[in-house]
């Protein structure tokens, strides 16, 4: 029953056999459909399994008639896929009435399955993505085990594409993150020199914080973008009130203490970024509940906040500033540990601590 081979398929393609001149959902598209009209079959389908549900993430033929249309899902429970992920169903099934597991299924009836073939999508990390997987209403006797063969290929072809989409994907969103911070940095830089030069010099003891407290690569990354932006509302500070060399007002205070709202806000509708917006907001929340400004406490702080305040406070306390000269480091480091527990996170406050002892910080 097999028909031509897959690089019959396409004008162009790779090394590795794949298109070259399509993007990953395309690809996947046209592999649904050469499966579809290779083994003679109604319907092709892509499902994502993940969360105990059939997601279709792609459907080529006449999936109205069994039911399944791109984007929809269902349960996995009591589907024929659920039976071959477990290894309990052929991957073949050339008569669904002649084979008892699905012969008295509510999907057999409702969907008029008369036969199946279907195989496991596994992701270059050995876990299992969904299914990849043909139907028919009527019985398929002719289905051979080199038709298997071929739907395994396919199969590879499909993880190897969905990962490629989720490389794209990572490196669109890593770019256009970069490019608004840049931006947004420009901005800061150009209201308050000292404002830009501190966000630079909060990240790198945040991100050793975050190193020490085992974050992971994703969560480092993310930690640097909150350092880097975590003043970022101060750009709907008055200029008089942002650049006052001596004693700001009550007033004034209370207008600088909007600013992790206002960065919360700036930082909501880019959504490169919108996820990081809460940890933008929790900068100066105190361990104790007595910061701004929604005066949470303990674990509700976000852990990137957390760390960027013990980073901010260190270093705005050793920075020189036109009313007043930085504090020594020893002095900072004492300061510290004597608020750990009240305004700043005991654990976090404590990696800061062998951190700056270990050796000079920006």
């Amino acid at each position: 029953m097999l028909g031509p081979s897959p690089a019959a398929l396409w004008a162009s393609t790779g090394a590795d056999g794949i298109p070259t001149d399509l993007d990953p959902a395309e690809t996947i598209d046209r592999v649904l459909e050469a499966a579809r009209e290779m083994l003679d079959m109604d319907m092709a389908y892509l499902a994502d399994t993940r969360d105990d549900k059939e997601h279709y993430r792609g459907v080529a033929g006449d999936g109205d008639s069994f039911g399944s249309r791109t984007g929809e899902a269902g349960p996995l429970e009591g589907t024929y896929c659920q039976l071959m992920l477990a290894g309990s169903l052929p991957n073949i099934v050339r008569d669904s009435a002649e084979e008892p597991l699905v012969s008295t299924l509510e999907i057999t009836a409702k969907g008029r399955i008369g036969s199946y073939v279907g195989v496991p999508v596994k992701l270059s990390d050995g876990s299992v993505f969904g299914t990849f997987c043909c139907l028919s209403h009527a019985p398929s006797p002719e289905l051979e085990e080199r038709d298997l063969r071929f739907m395994h290929i396919l199969a590879q072809l499909i993880a190897d594409q969905l990962e490629k989409d989720e490389r794209t994907t990572a490196a669109w969103k890593q770019a256009a993150a970069a490019g608004s911070v840049q931006a947004l940095l420009g901005a800061l830089e150009a209201r308050d020199g000292y404002t830009g030069d501190h966000s630079q010099a909060v990240v790198e003891l945040a991100v050793a914080i975050g190193r020490s407290l085992d974050l992971d690569e994703a969560q480092l990354g993310e930690l640097e973008i909150v350092a880097l932006l975590h003043d970022i509302g101060k750009i709907g500070v008055p200029d008089q009130i942002l650049r006052k060399a001596g004693k700001l007002t009550e007033e004034e205070w209370t207008q600088i203490r909007r600013h992790p709202v206002i960065g919360e806000g700036i930082v909501a509708a880019m959504p490169p970024l919108a996820h990081l917006a809460p940890c933008i907001r929790g900068e100066h929340e105190r361990w104790d509940g007595g910061g701004y400004p929604d005066g949470l406490e303990g674990e509700e702080i976000p852990q990137l906040s957390r760390i960027v305040l013990v980073s901010d406070a260190y270093h705005a306390m050793t920075s020189e500033r036109p009313y007043r000269s930085p504090m020594p480091v020893a002095e900072a480091i004492a300061e510290l540990e004597r608020n750990a527990g009240s305004q700043f996170c005991p654990r976090t406050a404590a990696a800061a601590c062998v951190i700056l002892r270990a050796g000079p910080q920006s």
